[in-house]
């Protein structure tokens, strides 16, 4: 079942070292979600986007990495602020941000607010919380990350 315990499940506290650990290397953190996603996840936004649903792991890990990869192309010289992250009972919330320029000069500064909820040592829930404007600059970050752009 999706949040049973297996031999790599966390507990939330665990997981909130963990993550500490990883920090703002955007692979490492990558490689540390992958593992802790439970089969399925429920996906939420704040406010609420048409993609808000259970979405499987795999999923979740491709869509990371080709985030991943796009912010690296469309912010070069990105910036990742120290990660906050606090555990608040079963969830894992982290506030980080990033700040870049570019290639056509437009500064980006993104903060995110993502909250992680934790069951049977598994992440079992993700929810995404952004200010408009660091919506609007995400959006834009991934259009510009885009394969062939730029």
């Amino acid at each position: 079942m999706a949040g049973d315990a297996s031999p790599g499940a966390m507990g939330v506290d665990e997981i909130a070292a963990a993550m500490r650990v990883a920090g703002a290397d955007r692979r490492r953190s990558q490689e540390l979600l992958a593992s802790l996603f439970a089969d399925q996840v429920a996906i939420r936004h704040v406010p609420p986007a048409p993609t808000d649903t259970m979405v499987p792991r795999d999923v979740i890990v491709d869509v990371a990495a080709r985030e991943v990869a796009a912010l690296a192309r469309a912010l070069p010289d990105a910036e990742h602020g120290d990660a906050d992250v606090t555990v608040e009972g079963d969830t894992v919330r982290v506030r980080s941000r990033t700040i870049g320029t570019l290639r056509d000069g437009t500064p980006i500064d993104v903060l995110t607010n993502t909250c992680f909820t934790v069951a049977g040592g598994r992440i079992v829930a993700l929810q995404s919380e952004m200010d408009a404007a660091s919506a609007d600059a995400w959006r834009t970050v991934l259009a510009a990350g885009e394969p062939g752009t730029g």
